[in-house]
């Protein structure tokens, strides 16, 4: 790929159609070309519900960190083409686990791995590894080898932002949603198919999603909940979301 060769003053905003390869190719050509990242815009964000130049500008500038149980992170960052700040991508853990993970993140990052087991996924034709950290269980389903794992882990941990974490999980078990309502971050959401009261419930009806099941089961709520992710359909504003936690609903559930 080849950007235009434009100097920093020249021009307000740079949309490049780049969602195929990703905002990460985009923006490794323009450090080469010393564009500067913030001018850079993917043509299909202005089109997500909830869109603002200054939402997305604050958003880019906070150097937000995604904590997801599964793979609701990576593929909303893709969505927004924001950069990895987080190791996790591309893995999922138990509920119960997570909020463990949660409760003591800082404890957990400086423990090591340890391989349980490798496991042949026929969707994806790899053989991947579920792997110990600690006493939590995390399964890195999209690698196709316990190093390649462990690797990207560590790469990708030493780019959390601390002082902006959102935290996001989902679930139809209300005891492990007023498990996750009690963690102590700031920025936590929890989606789940039930109207609830407690702060970080987001309430998705599933019925919404025509691809979901109506006796639809916790593994087809957390496939609605990737579409979300993918921007297949949007619940709730993500800006208002990842900037400030806040529910903004987009379409009536």
């Amino acid at each position: 790929m080849t950007l235009p060769k434009l100097t920093g003053g020249g021009y307000e905003i740079l949309a490049v159609g780049a969602k195929k390869i990703g905002m990460s190719t985009v923006t490794q050509n323009a450090r080469r070309l010393n564009l500067p990242e913030e001018k850079l815009l993917g043509d299909w964000i202005v089109t997500i519900p909830g869109f603002t130049l200054e939402k997305y500008r604050k958003l880019q500038r906070s150097r937000l960190s995604i904590f997801a149980i599964n793979c609701f992170g990576g593929m909303l960052s893709n969505t927004l083409g924001l950069p990895f700040r987080s190791p996790f991508i591309n893995l999922w853990l138990d509920a119960l686990e997570y909020i463990r993970f949660l409760s003591t993140p800082h404890i957990y990052m400086e423990k090591q791995f340890l391989l349980k087991k490798t496991v042949w996924s026929d969707i994806l034709k790899i053989n991947y590894p579920i792997v110990a950290l600690g006493d939590i269980t995390i399964y890195m389903n999209h690698y196709p080898s316990f190093d390649e794992g462990v690797t990207k882990w560590n790469e990708r941990k030493q780019k959390i932002n601390w002082y902006n974490i959102f935290v996001m999980a989902y679930t139809t078990d209300e005891k492990i949603l007023e498990k996750f309502d009690e963690l102590p971050h700031a920025k936590k959401v929890c989606f789940f198919p039930f109207k609830s009261d407690l702060d970080s419930a987001w309430y998705i009806n599933p019925e919404i999603d025509k691809r979901t099941p109506k006796n639809f089961t916790p593994k087809n709520f957390g496939e609605a909940i990737l579409r979300f992710a993918a921007g297949t359909l949007f619940y709730y504003d993500v800006f208002d979301m990842l900037l400030y936690g806040k529910k903004t609903p987009l379409i009536e559930m």
